[in-house]
C-alpha cells in the first residue's frame, strides 16, 4: 500500500481544483457550487467571446470532481499526499479508524509498520468524525494516514 514518492515534483506550482474555484479547501458543497455558477456564467465562451475556453473548462472540471463526494475525497488525499511529497514524506498506508487494533493500554490503539514497530493513536484523537490524521512511525519515517 505504499504510495510512491518523488520529493522533486513540486506540485504547488500547479492551482488546485479548489483554487480555480476560488474557494478553500474546507468549503461546503454549496459554497464550491456558488463559486462554480458564478465562474461558469462569467467565462462561458457564449456568454464571453474574450475568454479562453481552457478556463471554461479547467471550470467546468473542477466542478465536476468536487461536486462528487467520493471523486473529492479521493482528490482531497491527493493534495495530501502532494502536501507529504514536498516535505519528502512516505505514506505507509490510507486506512479507517476500525483497521486500528487495541494494545495493552486501553486508550491506545495501533497499527503495525513495514519496519516492524507500530503507528499508536490514542482514542480520543479518533472522536472527531471525517477528519484525516497523520500518524507518524514509532522508528522509521513513514506516516499512515486515518480516516475518522
Amino acid at each position: 500500500m505504499l504510495e510512491s514518492m518523488d520529493c522533486t515534483n513540486d506540485a504547488s506550482s500547479q492551482p488546485t481544483l479548489y483554487d480555480i474555484l476560488g474557494c478553500p479547501q474546507d468549503s461546503s458543497t454549496e459554497k464550491l457550487k456558488e463559486a462554480y455558477h458564478s465562474l461558469i456564467l462569467k467565462h462561458h465562451p457564449d456568454k464571453n467571446s474574450d475568454t479562453d475556453t481552457s478556463t471554461f473548462h479547467n471550470i467546468q472540471r473542477a466542478w465536476d470532481i468536487l461536486s462528487n463526494p467520493e471523486q473529492r475525497k479521493e482528490y482531497d488525499i491527493k493534495i495530501a499526499q502532494a502536501d507529504f511529497d514536498s516535505e519528502c514524506v512516505l505514506i505507509f498506508a490510507k486506512i479507517n479508524s476500525k483497521e486500528l487494533e487495541p494494545t495493552e493500554d486501553s486508550e491506545i490503539l495501533s497499527y503495525p509498520c513495514r519496519c516492524g514497530s507500530n503507528y499508536q493513536v490514542h482514542i480520543d484523537d479518533l472522536l472527531e468524525k471525517n477528519c484525516v490524521l497523520h500518524i507518524p512511525c514509532e522508528d522509521c519515517t513513514f506516516v499512515i494516514i486515518v480516516d475518522t
